[in-house]
């Protein structure tokens, strides 16, 4: 039996809806190649429920492994999911020496020699991976998507240093707080592109509210560590949005014009990060 070389942790919704150009509901079929592209040699998958979906989430392959969530998502965000520390916890409880996360709409094209290359650099750096929008399954190439990190891996040891309590999959800003979190604590950060990271292109599906509540846990997080973040030397912009959001985001104040300021400050100040995310970039290229 081959050993595990990184385990990833992800949660598949029981329905996952994409309108293709044509109208045609593409979702399931992407679901479906989604799930049966994680699973290889030596990489363990599970994904992580509420205990109410396990019975709805249909076929999936048969190596994944289906782990219970704990509660909480669906009373916070108003609707059901995992947690990102708890899914993480799963992946590092494995004992694998490289861990990560994958959003559940990402498909992997990669080969083994790509897999390979990932898991040797996550084996001492955190691996913040961009994916490629398509439109359709078999498209070639694609647009490269920069702000946002849809497959993450990391040593396992740095895994357990991460403080990932209050965000939750299927919600924003929890891939930017986990390079941010690393680089706070002087722990490398690497982030990469690859057209084998594949997203089919949908409409936004973020609600505002939710949108707000996990920027302010964000900041919360921020708070305590704001003096760090100028030792990372930002910028003059992402200093003044970070000290602009610390002071309304995790007070959770709501109304004009607060929504709106939040809205733009968080956006830029999601630049930012990328920024200093990018400070060591790499691409993956096809063989």
């Amino acid at each position: 039996m081959r050993v595990t070389e990184a385990a990833l942790a992800t949660s598949i919704p029981p329905v996952m809806r994409r309108p293709g150009p044509s109208g045609i509901e593409a979702g399931p079929a992407w679901r479906a190649a989604c799930a049966a592209s994680w699973p290889t040699p030596g990489w363990r998958v599970m994904t992580v429920n509420p205990e109410a979906e396990r019975g709805r989430l249909g076929d999936l392959p048969a190596q994944l492994e289906i782990l219970v969530a704990r509660p909480g998502v669906a009373e916070t965000f108003g609707r059901p999911g995992a947690w990102i520390a708890d899914a993480l916890a799963c992946a590092v409880a494995t004992g694998a020496p490289v861990v990560g996360l994958v959003n559940a709409d990402i498909l992997l094209e990669l080969d083994a020699a790509q897999r390979a290359a990932l898991v040797e650099r996550a084996r001492c750096a955190l691996v913040a991976c961009n994916r490629t929008d398509v439109l359709h399954r078999h498209q070639g190439e694609g647009t490269a998507y920069r702000y946002g990190y849809d497959l993450v891996l990391m040593p396992r040891a740095m895994a357990a240093r991460l403080d990932l309590s209050g965000f939750a999959f299927g919600v924003p800003w929890w891939d930017y707080w986990i390079v941010l979190d690393a680089m706070l604590q002087d722990l490398p950060v690497m982030a990469v592109q690859c057209e084998g990271i594949r997203h089919l292109t949908h409409a936004q599906a973020w609600d505002r509210p939710g949108w707000r509540h996990a920027l302010g846990v964000l900041m919360r997080h921020l708070a305590p560590r704001r003096a760090a973040l100028s030792r990372l030397a930002p910028g003059p912009v992402a200093e003044a949005m970070a000290d602009l959001l610390l002071a309304v985001a995790p007070e959770g104040e709501s109304g004009y014009p607060i929504d709106d300021l939040m809205v733009i400050s968080g956006t830029r100040f999601g630049i930012e990060v990328v920024r200093m995310a990018e400070r060591n970039a790499w691409r993956l290229e096809k063989p």
